[in-house]
């Protein structure tokens, strides 16, 4: 169990700066869309260049139109959370104790986050932006994700249950 938590508390750390990567990215592109500070429009102001900050090196890039930015936006914002939500799992295995209510809480938030959000967010975006095929395996790959994190809530919730026995016995 050292080398679990070991390797969780490296994840956790990983995912977190993931996370806090992604949620400056977000505020950036926000910022950036809403008011022009960090922008450039090229080609026609078909595409934008959202740069690093006090710089007119671009950072991240895409088409300037409603739906796309919408799409983007909201791809930044949901992997936010995703990163936050992994941490959040990581979290778990660095406990002492492995089967505990609040593990199996932060596994049911990250399994139901990954069955649903990505889903009614392709649903959302595809009315006002036309979907490519690498959104569709996205989709599909978080649910997958999903449902083996729904396995092991499902393992969580039987070893807790036995733990709790155990408890009562002795």
């Amino acid at each position: 169990m050292k080398t679990v938590r070991f390797v969780s508390k490296v994840l956790l750390a990983i995912s977190r700066v993931l996370a806090a990567g992604y949620l400056l990215s977000f505020i950036l592109s926000l910022v950036a869309l809403s008011t022009g500070w960090s922008l450039n429009l090229v080609e026609h102001n078909s595409r934008f260049e959202i740069c690093y900050p006090f710089t007119r090196l671009p950072f991240l890039l895409g088409e300037y139109n409603s739906g796309y930015i919408i799409m983007f936006l909201l791809l930044l914002g949901l992997y936010t959370l995703f990163f936050f939500l992994v941490s959040k799992v990581f979290t778990v295995f660095t406990q002492s104790k492995l089967f505990t209510a609040y593990g199996i809480r932060q596994l049911k938030i990250f399994y139901l986050g990954n069955l649903i959000l990505p889903l009614l967010s392709a649903v959302l975006v595809s009315v006002v932006y036309k979907i490519e095929s690498p959104v569709e395996i996205l989709v599909i790959l978080h649910m997958l994700l999903g449902v083996f994190t729904y396995f092991m809530a499902a393992i969580f919730q039987e070893g807790y249950n036995l733990q709790s026995e155990h408890d009562l016995i002795l």
